[in-house]
């Protein structure tokens, strides 16, 4: 690959090396976008002269540079009549805003992200613009808001959490990602104002029909399946089920993705090609596309929705307009626009996962084809292409899964290939039962009957290899680098499976030698920390002691475990390298000692602080002690306001809380 070739493959890297680097940067967006005027100028000038080639390909790639550090910073500025320079803080506000989507909900709220178009500031009302998102308790308010629809509510507007845990899911980022700046906790709707959009027409098309199927007579598990299989809708849809589907490597069956456009855009393209003859090529295409768009729409044109219907579309596109439809070529293009239009993009791991499958399914696969076919065509079509492409995809994807996930199921790669034939039944199905909810009960009850048959044997067998430990890989601990080397052990791989010759090879075992230093070193380090650490958590403290890949946990006897440890303890011992945990009521009686120092643990009964303390952890108020100057630090846990009004005398204190600072780790 060179960049006569595929320039625009080399252009799409020095984008996301420009948007990767700009938080590193030291000048504003504007300065970096003079700059790029006077480097474009200059291309222009040389681009005729052929002594300057090569200058032009770099000052092309600099330029591309350039403009991933400017996207960035376009959208990280907040413009002058943003909502959130007009948040009174702790107060009830008016707002009236838009809403844009229905987000998934939790046990308790329903959530949509709403566009704000007013809001009231010390007795004015604010014409804004920005994103929030809005929370309405399901018991307060147990009415779906309508898409598209002017909204005037009552709302308290709070900052996101952060992640106060280390490695947990940084939820402040993620919604920062999406451009929605704040929450906003909804106490009251004033009023609704019907929208006149075509664009929210076709959207609340989606949601009637969601709760058309919530009225329905199927289980609530087919339910859940239906609305996100068919209309991307999984507000509703159970924790448990969603992580089953994960662990069993079959997510990407409930995300509307390139899967479904993919079949979606095939259906209708064969079945337009067997109604027409051959010389309509051209409008069959564009009414394919014209399809496949109109069901992104329908869909909410979601980020992975987006990129799948961006691809296909470019590659025949470039078809009719009788260029070469490489697929590298709109891989890359695809890309380049999604990031333009949203560079945080990038840090999507749905965005990360799609194009590099994508990627080794082109790079890896027809060499794969080549060794596996056999003389039966029938074989190769139904058989052999859809093991390669699921072996390849799988393949391809590892490094990504084990170094966001920590876990691999072998199980993973087989339910795949058996997915693929049960796709279609579950897709034709689908479509059936969505004309089907609209019958008479008796006539919906045994269609109904298969399709509850269909999804519970998809749902069981997700559950099945999602607790099959025998064939599972848990608690995998890779770096970025280890990640890179891997990735790159596996491009080289074509050049071998093309021509099985030493010289092939050795880059192969290069890379793979160098993950395998870099996995010993990290294995040193890891051996040698020891940490003690105050996690936070809402009631109760929640201790650890980290030795090498041990990690011993202090929890509170009431303490629910099965709800600390996927969201507190396993990130931090996946992140962490942790192979061994072991879990113990705190003893509040106890003073325990680490290093010399000695750590003592108050609670409601037990409130006398002992001498020579260094380390207090405690999750009551202070305000009753007199004299706590002696201790070197106290660590404050649970959902706790600060107790000491004076704050500089809380900083002689030496006092650390958990709810605002985060975890408390000594090294």
């Amino acid at each position: 690959m060179h960049i006569g070739k595929h320039p625009y493959s080399f252009y799409l890297l020095f984008l996301i090396l420009g948007i990767f680097l700009y938080p590193y940067s030291f000048f504003s967006w504007k300065i970096w976008f003079t700059i790029l005027i006077l480097v474009f100028l200059l291309s222009i000038f040389i681009f005729n002269s052929i002594r300057f080639k090569i200058l032009f390909s770099v000052l092309s790639l600099f330029c591309w540079f350039l403009l991933g550090l400017i996207i960035v910073g376009i959208n990280t500025n907040q413009s002058d009549n943003h909502y959130s320079h007009f948040i009174e803080k702790n107060k009830k506000q008016y707002i009236s805003v838009v809403i844009d989507e229905q987000n998934n909900s939790n046990e308790k709220n329903r959530k949509y992200t709403a566009e704000v178009h007013s809001i009231s500031y010390k007795g004015k009302l604010i014409h804004t613009s920005g994103k929030v998102l809005l929370l309405f308790n399901k018991i307060k308010t147990d009415s779906i808001l309508k898409i598209g629809d002017e909204y005037g509510v009552i709302v308290k507007i709070q900052d996101p959490s952060k992640n106060l845990n280390p490695y947990q899911f940084n939820y402040k980022n993620y919604l920062q990602r999406n451009y929605i700046s704040n929450l906003g906790i909804t106490y009251q709707i004033i009023y609704q104002k019907k929208h006149s959009s075509l664009w929210y027409k076709i959207k609340n098309i989606n949601q009637l029909l969601c709760l058309k199927i919530d009225s329905s007579y199927l289980n609530s598990d087919s339910k859940e399946f239906l609305k996100a299989y068919l209309l991307g809708n999984r507000s509703d849809m159970k924790k448990d089920n969603i992580q089953a589907y994960s662990k069993a490597g079959i997510m990407h069956l409930i995300a509307i993705s390139g899967m479904h456009i993919a079949l979606i855009f095939g259906i209708i393209f064969n079945v337009l090609t067997i109604c027409f003859s051959k010389k309509k090529r051209v409008i069959i295409i564009i009414f394919s596309l014209a399809c496949v768009w109109l069901f992104g729409c329908f869909v909410g044109l979601s980020s992975s929705v987006s990129r799948a219907c961006l691809m296909i579309t470019i590659y025949y596109v470039s078809d009719l307009l009788k260029r070469n439809p490489g697929v590298y070529h709109s891989l890359s293009l695809s890309a380049i626009i999604i990031l333009l239009y949203n560079p945080y993009e990038i840090y999507s791991i749905g965005f990360q996962l799609s194009y590099v499958a994508v990627f080794f399914m082109c790079w890896l696969n027809p060499i794969c084809l080549k060794h596996l076919k056999t003389q039966s065509n029938t074989i190769n079509k139904w058989v052999i292409e859809p093991l390669s492409i699921t072996i390849v995809a799988q393949i391809g994807t590892l490094p990504l899964v084990l170094y966001y996930f920590h876990q691999f199921s072998l199980l993973s790669i087989p339910a795949n290939i058996l997915i693929i034939p049960y796709t279609y039944v579950i897709t034709y199905s689908s479509i059936i039962e969505l004309g089907v909810v609209y019958l008479p009960y008796n006539l919906q009850f045994y269609f109904n009957c298969f399709y509850n048959f269909c999804t519970q044997l998809l749902i069981k067998g997700s559950y099945w290899i999602s607790s099959s430990d025998f064939a599972s890989f848990k608690g995998v601990y890779f770096n970025e680098i280890e990640i890179g080397f891997l990735f790159l052990a596996l491009v080289f791989t074509k050049f071998f499976l093309q021509k099985p010759k030493i010289k092939n090879i050795i880059p192969i075992l290069i890379f793979l030698f160098l993950f395998q230093v870099n996995r010993l070193w990290e294995e040193y380090k890891i051996s040698k920390k020891e940490n003690f650490i105050v996690f936070h958590q809402n009631k109760y403290p929640l201790i650890g002691f980290r030795k090498g890949k041990f990690l011993w946990v202090l929890k509170d006897k009431n303490e629910d475990l099965i709800k600390i440890k996927p969201d507190i303890i396993q990130p931090y011992a996946d992140g962490e390298g942790i192979k061994q945990l072991k879990y113990q009521d705190i003893d509040y009686k106890k003073i325990y000692i680490w290093k010399n120092k000695k750590i003592q643990i108050l609670n409601n009964t037990h409130k006398d602080i002992c001498d020579s303390i260094t380390y207090l952890v405690s999750p009551i108020s202070l305000n009753t002690y007199k004299d706590i100057s002696s201790i070197k630090k106290i660590i404050k846990t649970g959902m706790n306001f600060y107790e000491l009004d004076n704050e500089k005398q809380m900083s002689n204190l030496n006092v650390w809380n958990t709810q605002y600072q985060g975890a408390f780790i000594v090294p």
